[in-house]
Parts: structure tokens; C-alpha cells; sequence
């Protein structure tokens, strides 16, 4: 036998960082994925250069169906890893559906991210859930530490170019520098916080009543946050740079920031265009449709 399954590349779009404190995120899947098969072998192996930390991960997510660690898994995928698209949560989510088709079962998504987190866990340490959840299903999700997640409705699709800066965010370091911030300012961080869990319920509104512009501009105020914090780096800054210039509505990290990518919000195709032809072909660019 032989099951099959992929789980979706994700940005975050708005509240990076804040949302391991306990503010609302919202997260999108993106129309770029990670494939995987599996097939019944003599011990656990894969086709791809991983270390140590993806066969582990593996097994967790096997052991969560009850199947044993003696499988050949092959993986496809659309993205890197490091860059802040979510490559270990869509790798977690494609391996719980070809574990389930093993199995002959077909569960929900919200039953495959619940799988999916068990791998994330051995990646991780402590993981928010926010990727696993992204990478599961389509769409745009609120998202809050410890609740359930609620899927977004959105009045058009989105159209975005995402980038990799090239370099490698120390997402640990990172979410440990942010921790830091908020122990030593405890009242700077709070307004912050506020002002960030505002932003991402303006940014909700606009994404269901479909004000595109405004949520350029709040994607904007955003990244400011985030070089408020400590997160941005002169790399992402420069692609945000060039976003804004070749006519983005808004522009901003996502994920963990250090390196990793940027995602721009477009107007249209032309635009999409422009920053390809601006961006230096030894970085990773795509363009992708969000709902």
C-alpha cells in the first residue's frame, strides 16, 4: 500500500510574535504546498537530506496513528525550509494525511492539524499551533494561543508576492529577544500589544468587507511594530523596500523575522510583474493567490 497527502505553505499576515504572548494572529495558507508518499519499508527513511529532527518528527506523527516507524517517505516540495513559509507545519500536515490514508481513514482537517502538532512539538519545543492549523486547510484563520481557531471569510481573494531575504531567522533567539523585551518594558510591550490586537481586528474587518487598500496600510503599521520589537534586518527591509516602490498596498515579514520572507499585498498582476523583474534572481520569489 501506499498513502499520500500534502499540507499548504503559510504566511502569517498579521501579529507575528505577539501572538506567543497571547494576542490574536491572522495566518494564511498559500497556493504552494509540500507532497509526501509513503510506502511500507524495513525501517524509517526518506528521500531528501534532513538530519535528525525530521525522521524524529516522523515517527511522533506515526506513532499518533499507531503505525509503526518502518516506512519510505518521499517528499515534494514547493518551498524551502528556514524561510518563514512554514515548511516543517506543511511537511507535518502532509505526512497525517498519507499516515491516514494508510490507515483507511479520512478525517477533518482540524483532526489532521491535531496530528500535525505532534511533529511540530519535536521541531519546536512549544509550538503556537498557528502553523500546523494554516497548513491543514485554506483560507485565512484568526488564530489565539489555546483557542479554537476561527476561519475568515474573505469578500475577494488576495493576490501576494512572497520573497526570501536569503538569510536564516534564529526563530528561537528571536522569540526569546521579544520575551526579554516584555520582561524589561513591561508597560512599552503592553501598549504595543494593545495596539497590535487592535490592528488585527481592523485587518479582520477589511479582509470580510474586502478594503484591500486599508489592509496594505495596516500591513504597513505592522511591520512597524515588528522593527519596534527587534525582529526586522536590513534584508527584509531592502525587499520591502523594493515592494513599496514597484506599487505595493502593503508590505511586511512574516514569520519569525530575522531573514526568512517577506510578503507583499498587490493590486494587480502588473504589479506582481514589476517586483519580479526588480528582485535579484538569486532570492526565492513567488506569487501566490490567498482564498
Amino acid at each position: 500500500m501506499m498513502g499520500k497527502g500534502a499540507g499548504f505553505a503559510k504566511a502569517i499576515l498579521f501579529g507575528e510574535h505577539f501572538v506567543v504572548q497571547g494576542a490574536h494572529a491572522l495566518g494564511a495558507s498559500l497556493s504552494k504546498e509540500i507532497r509526501v508518499k509513503i510506502s511500507p519499508a524495513e525501517k524509517l527513511s526518506l528521500n531528501i537530506e534532513t538530519g535528525t529532527i525530521v525522521p524524529e518528527a516522523s515517527r511522533a506523527i506515526l506513532s499518533s496513528f499507531s503505525l509503526p516507524a518502518n516506512y519510505r517517505i518521499e517528499v515534494e516540495a514547493d518551498i524551502p525550509s528556514g524561510a518563514g513559509l512554514g515548511w516543517s507545519a506543511a511537511y507535518s500536515v502532509a505526512l497525517s494525511r498519507a499516515a491516514a490514508e494508510e490507515k483507511g481513514i479520512s478525517p477533518g482537517w482540524r483532526e489532521i492539524a491535531r496530528h500535525a502538532y505532534e511533529g511540530e512539538k519535536v521541531f519546536h519545543g512549544n509550538p503556537s499551533g498557528i502553523d500546523n492549523t494554516l497548513s491543514s486547510q485554506r483560507g485565512v484563520v484568526l488564530f489565539r494561543r489555546n483557542e479554537e481557531p476561527l476561519s475568515v471569510e474573505l469578500a475577494e481573494p488576495l493576490r501576494v508576492v512572497v520573497a526570501d531575504s536569503g538569510k536564516t531567522g534564529p526563530t528561537k533567539e528571536l522569540v526569546a529577544g521579544v520575551s526579554l523585551l516584555k520582561d524589561e518594558k513591561p508597560q512599552y510591550f503592553s501598549d504595543l500589544m494593545e495596539r497590535e490586537e487592535e490592528l488585527v481586528m481592523d485587518a479582520k474587518r477589511a479582509l470580510e468587507q474586502g478594503n484591500i487598500p486599508l489592509l496594505g496600510r495596516l500591513m504597513n503599521r505592522n511591520q512597524e511594530y515588528l522593527r519596534q520589537i527587534g525582529v526586522s534586518s536590513p534584508e527584509l527591509e531592502g525587499l520591502i523596500e523594493v515592494f513599496r516602490d514597484e506599487g505595493a498596498l502593503g508590505a511586511k515579514l512574516t514569520g519569525a523575522g530575522g531573514g526568512g520572507c517577506a510578503i507583499a499585498l498587490l493590486k494587480s498582476k502588473k504589479d506582481a510583474s514589476a517586483i519580479l523583474q526588480r528582485i535579484d534572481k538569486n532570492h526565492l520569489i513567488f506569487e501566490a493567490q490567498i482564498g
